[in-house]
């Protein structure tokens, strides 16, 4: 009879929610600007009275609980089976049913609550009588606690029932067997988060070691807390963000429900969440629901660090399958887990000083509730059964038998007065001592997470180009259609570099540094490249020669793209810096030997050379000591020797004679020349007019990050001017138009303002 009436209740909750659903259907409301489904908002209603609801059920004891093994249950073995798993699906549904509403768009959650949560509500109402006799101990239909469960399961087969109608109205079944096999897979994912906490001790009896001296069972359950965050963040990343938020938001609350659902095994003062992990489980839920950063991060700074502490050195003191050790290892994970996945995953952003400075806040008010408790309750009239309270244990000596110097602190400085009939004491210098420890913490954490996140970030980039990079390599090979990928990609370019279309814009600028710069310098070439400081000219160089980025266009050395053929364009250019930054603590021989073998010079060609180059620049001597001995001249010829070493197609320079006596800088204009009648070409840039117009044979200048002039000094004699003339006409120019530019830019702001 009960159970025909739980089914009749369920049925009819359905058709009444679907004859609602139809009236409500396209009628919305407007609230502040913002336009709302009133469906929508009929389903969320319900959610929410169905989490009202069930709260009763989670605070009253269950007569199933109080039994060990399958042997001395209240059913046969394979009924006790039965009975904890229907619990178990109901448990795992209601949760669904929950979200369900406020997440439309995760598909499966809604398959999930029409086809599948109908199953388990029929299988409660078939079985109704052991599940009574396993919340009673005994057939007792009209006790609340049965009541309220039986109200539960209703909504809950009205809510599903209705969108399975929903389901059959609109004949919404397109690859039904794939979406039922997504919907099993949510419940499959989701079910160990709300597995009855009794089950290990009644399926298994009490088993197993408890969980403390890193015995198997603790490393174990340390492995799992340490791999869980690892295994979400990495499966989770790439979801949506609203699959992220249900992923997490469903974690917090199985861990809410979990936490109030062992309370029925407690009564009296200490049931209360108000120690540290408790009081981060019971807050979770409200920090993800209701976007409460204080709270979040409240629990983020510290309760994890707590967290971590409380598994590593468990206090959990019974078996490993005994309820209150499971409980303890379920409180405690969610604890230190659900943080480090709200930041992760990005649904909660990095923490700031100002975010910090929020959860202390948070933490302080916290601190002050635990103390101000911990000294009304352990002495009030109220707390008949002197029961110990020790919110975040402050009161008791957790701390003192662990830290010695602590004793004095706390026992040294007590704080006593009536507050009616309840003698309140604080170890005020205890609790002080403690907070600003915590605090510290709280900073070091921070400082920890840090790290952890510029760790992740560079594995995250450094898969990002290694995946760029094989997909360039993909296009590459197309593009040389069969031949080798040692080989110019074009061909017709080997002896001469081709800058096409070159820019550079820096991060954190809106500027471009150099612009749209197209150049051919072809072999036998001195090229010079001049231009004031902060023309762009650098800023070329570093990108010609692969030591940047580019950020538009393409440039090729001797046929090489010097972005996609970075190592064949490399072995090809010999450069020397405007810094001559290198190893001091080599010799000159060894410094310039080590650079031979990066090319992969063989060892005749480079000791010749080696000969060669020190002899040219009178360095024979030198050459055998600590280069930190060297005079700038000296380290700049080294520099000028080790890019020569390899004899390279280019030899690029940047800014060489800057701070050299007469002498080194006649010898390296000398070489400069030599190489480009070689067959080779040299590219330089510089600021000294007079050394460019008397050594190369063509010249681009640069003004502002814009070519300006391209042409062979020999024609520049015949227009009757000096390089010096024409390189100040067009700088004056730049400069005038930059200086007006930043005029008008700063006129307009102001009439902005």
């Amino acid at each position: 009879m009960s159970q025909a009436i739980l089914a009749i209740g369920s049925v009819g909750s359905a058709f009444l929610f679907r004859l609602i659903s139809n009236l409500l259907k396209n009628k919305e409301v407007t609230v502040k600007g913002k336009t709302f489904s009133i469906r929508d908002l009929f389903y969320k209603g319900l959610s929410i009275l169905l989490f009202i609801l069930y709260m009763p059920h989670l605070f009253s004891m269950e007569e199933i609980s109080n039994y060990v093994g399958l042997d001395g249950g209240l059913f046969s073995p394979a009924v006790t089976v039965l009975v904890v798993l229907l619990k178990w699906a109901t448990y795992l549904s209601t949760a669904i049913v929950i979200m369900t509403p406020f997440f439309p768009k995760k598909k499966n959650s809604h398959d999930f609550t029409a086809f599948f949560v109908p199953v388990v509500i029929l299988l409660n109402c078939i079985f109704l009588k052991p599940l009574v006799v396993s919340i009673r101990g005994m057939v007792e239909w009209y006790h609340w606690h049965v009541i309220v469960y039986a109200i539960i399961t209703a909504l809950i087969g009205g809510i599903s029932g209705e969108k399975l109608i929903d389901y059959i109205a609109n004949k919404d079944f397109n690859d039904i067997l794939k979406r039922l096999g997504k919907a099993l897979l949510l419940g499959v994912v989701y079910a160990m988060a709300f597995m009855p906490m009794y089950l290990p001790q009644l399926f298994f009896g009490l088993v197993g070691e408890e969980a403390t001296g890193f015995v198997l069972n603790h490393r174990i359950l340390i492995y799992i807390c340490v791999l869980f965050p690892f295994i979400s963040h990495f499966i989770m990343r790439n979801k949506s963000l609203s699959e992220r938020k249900y992923f997490l938001i469903i974690l917090a609350l199985s861990g809410f429900l979990q936490y109030f659902s062992f309370n029925a095994h407690r009564s009296g003062l200490t049931s209360f969440p108000l120690h540290l992990c408790n009081t981060a489980i019971a807050l979770m839920v409200f920090a993800y629901v209701f976007n409460i950063k204080s709270v979040f991060y409240f629990t983020y700074l510290v309760n994890v660090i707590g967290a971590l502490c409380a598994i590593i050195l468990p206090n959990a003191d019974n078996a490993f399958t005994n309820i209150d050790t499971i409980v303890f290892w379920y409180n405690h994970t969610y604890a230190f887990v659900l943080p480090i996945l709200g930041v992760s995953l990005k649904v909660f952003e990095r923490p700031n000083i100002k975010l910090v400075g929020k959860a202390i806040g948070a933490f302080s008010v916290y601190v002050i509730c635990a103390a101000f408790l911990n000294a009304w309750l352990n002495n009030s009239p109220i707390n008949v059964n002197k029961e110990e309270i020790d919110y975040f244990f402050l009161y008791s000596d957790f701390f003192v038998d662990k830290f010695s110097w602590a004793y004095p602190i706390k026992y040294n400085f007590i704080l006593e007065f009536q507050l009616g009939d309840t003698m309140m004491r604080f170890y005020y210098m205890y609790v002080i001592v403690i907070f600003i420890i915590f605090i510290g913490l709280m900073f070091a954490m921070w400082g920890v997470y840090g790290l952890l996140y510029r760790t992740g970030d560079s594995h995250t980039e450094l898969a990002r180009r290694k995946k760029l990079m094989r997909v360039d390599k993909l296009n590459l090979l197309k593009e040389l259609n069969g031949r080798a990928i040692t080989e110019p990609l074009n061909p017709e370019g080997v002896n001469m570099i081709s800058i096409k279309n070159f820019s550079k814009t820096y991060a954190g600028s809106s500027k471009k540094a150099v612009n749209n710069i197209s150049l051919d310098i072809y072999e036998g070439e001195v090229f010079g490249f001049i231009g004031h400081n902060g023309a762009g000219k650098s800023t070329t160089i570093k990108s010609l020669v692969g030591i940047q980025t580019i950020t538009e266009g393409s440039i090729e050395i001797c046929g090489y793209d010097i972005a996609r053929q970075p190592l064949e364009a490399k072995l090809n250019i010999g450069y020397v810096s405007d810094n001559h930054a290198c190893y001091e603590k080599l010799t000159g021989r060894e410094y310039i030997g080590y650079v031979a073998d990066l090319y992969m010079v063989k060892e005749e060609d480079k000791n010749a050379r080696i000969e060669k180059y020190a002899k040219m620049f009178d360095l024979t001597e030198a050459l055998d000591r600590e280069i930190k001995s060297y005079s700038h001249g000296m380290k700049q010829k080294t520099m000028v020797i080790s890019a020569l070493i390899h004899n390279p197609k280019v030899w690029v320079l940047d800014e060489p004679l800057t701070g050299l006596d007469p002498t080194s800088s006649y010898q390296i204009k000398e070489c400069m020349r030599q190489h480009a009648n070689e067959g080779n070409i040299v590219f330089f840039s510089s600021h000294v007019i007079e050394v460019v117009e008397k050594i190369c044979d063509r010249i681009a200048i640069i003004s502002g990050g814009e070519l300006c002039k391209v042409s062979k000094i020999e024609d520049i004699s015949k227009e009757g001017l000096s390089l010096e003339q024409i390189y100040l006409q067009y700088a004056t120019d730049k400069n005038k138009k930059e200086e007006t530019t930043d005029v008008v830019e700063e006129v307009a702001s102001a009439v902005t303002e």
